[in-house]
């Protein structure tokens, strides 16, 4: 049953990120039939991550309590209506509305699947588990790619949504197939809800503002930079800046997701086969993500000089592979803090990273336009500040989260957080 879960968790982030990507897709017809300039579809992109973070939060913590697998559903539902809403936008102001009331419900998916994953697998297999699950984001919002934009091509860009909206519910009615937690989870999951009533706030800010929980995020919170950028931007960058046709940038979409999951999940696999033999979650998760993300910032920014299509793809493939290692084993490190908690833990880190979300496409959008007629001057000093980002986070990562030192989910009814 936990590979059934795990595979239905991978086509729920399908379906997610595919939702979250098809925007930029379309981004040239949309943008054509409601004359759009590019601040205004800055803020398309943006109004997406406006109640991300806060509700991924509420979700998640809700979903601690009433169960993953029921506040899956109800998610998925909301999805279906929202998407076949689409069909009757008819100008900026509804386009913008159903981003905005979109990411509000998806928000909690995320966090909670990741949790969810976390409850059906055992430690030496969760960051494989996770990648799994990320990976599901990489195919929908990428290998998908040509897919969707043959449905746009063909159907026009609304109905192509409401495509998505059919696959919703397909999933909803896959899931209730599945129960909600393992057997031999039921006593430690009755355990965990006395815990959740113990919990004090102000010992659980301590927790949060801690070195390995801050910089976790912090280092999560950089590479959601580059995903939002490549979810809203990277289609019109490869586009207009190395000048590929429509059909040719669908493919290196594609191409890029593919390699990119190959990329992370072996890095989830190596951490997963380092901690199995040396216990060590500095050595086998934090120095091998603060590695990967340094190895992905510099190609990254390598862009910038060599604008040639080919490496332009392959320095992609492997700065989202690397860079994206955070993803997965992140949420292993925050729940590893507080496991009863997983859930609200991961919605944490998981919103604050999306935070980016509501700045990132409109300030890309700023500097695009700053540059006036130099459109590729533009993309690539946003290029270059993602960049810059990742390594600061990245190296600050690698030097203070220790997560082995101290385990804080222990927090005493007195409000002490207690040393393990």
């Amino acid at each position: 049953m936990r590979w059934v879960v795990l595979l239905l968790l991978f086509l729920g982030q399908i379906i997610n990120f595919a939702d979250k990507s098809i925007v930029g897709l379309a981004a040239v017809p949309i943008m054509k039939e409601f004359d759009l300039s590019n601040v205004q579809w800055g803020l398309v992109g943006s109004s997406y991550y406006w109640l991300y973070p806060v509700t991924g939060i509420v979700g998640a913590a809700w979903a601690d309590r009433i169960g993953a697998k029921k506040m899956l559903g109800i998610l998925m539902l909301t999805w279906a209506v929202l998407q076949f809403g689409v069909l009757g936008i008819t100008g900026l102001a509804l386009l913008v509305a159903y981003r905005v009331m979109l990411g509000a419900f998806e928000g909690p998916f995320s966090p909670i699947a990741y949790s969810h994953a976390n409850n059906w697998f055992p430690p030496k297999q969760r960051a494989f588990a996770n990648s799994v699950v990320v990976s599901g984001a990489t195919v929908g919002a990428m290998v998908v790619a040509p897919l969707l934009v043959a449905a746009i091509s063909i159907f026009g860009w609304r109905w192509a949504f409401a495509f998505l909206g059919i696959a919703s519910l397909i999933w909803f009615t896959l899931i209730q197939i599945t129960s909600e937690r393992p057997r031999d989870l039921e006593e430690k999951q009755s355990v965990a809800k006395k815990k959740l009533e113990k919990l004090n706030l102000k010992s659980f800010l301590i927790l949060l503002s801690s070195p390995s929980a801050l910089f976790t995020t912090l280092a999560y919170f950089s590479t959601y930079i580059f995903v939002v950028w490549i979810s809203v931007w990277m289609p019109v960058y490869l586009v207009k800046v190395i000048k590929m046709s429509s059909v040719e940038m669908g493919y290196a979409v594609a191409g890029i997701g593919i390699v990119s999951v190959v990329v992370y999940v072996a890095i989830s696999m190596i951490s997963d086969s380092l901690f199995k033999r040396n216990q060590s979650w500095r050595i086998s998760r934090v120095y091998v993500v603060g590695g990967s993300m340094i190895a992905g910032a510099l190609l990254m920014a390598s862009v910038i000089v060599f604008q040639n299509p080919v490496w332009v793809v392959a320095a992609m493939c492997l700065a989202k592979g690397l860079t994206y290692a955070i993803l997965p084993i992140g949420p292993t490190i925050v729940i590893h803090l507080m496991p009863e908690r997983g859930s609200l833990m991961t919605s944490i880190l998981t919103s604050s990273g999306n935070i980016a979300g509501i700045v990132g496409p409109m300030l890309t959008g700023f500097v695009i336009d700053l540059a006036g007629d130099n459109t590729a001057l533009g993309f690539n000093q946003s290029i270059l500040f993602m960049g810059v980002m990742i390594m600061l986070f990245s190296i600050l990562f690698s030097i203070y989260v220790k997560p082995d030192r101290t385990n804080t989910a222990a927090i005493s009814p007195s409000g002490k957080i207690m040393d393990v």
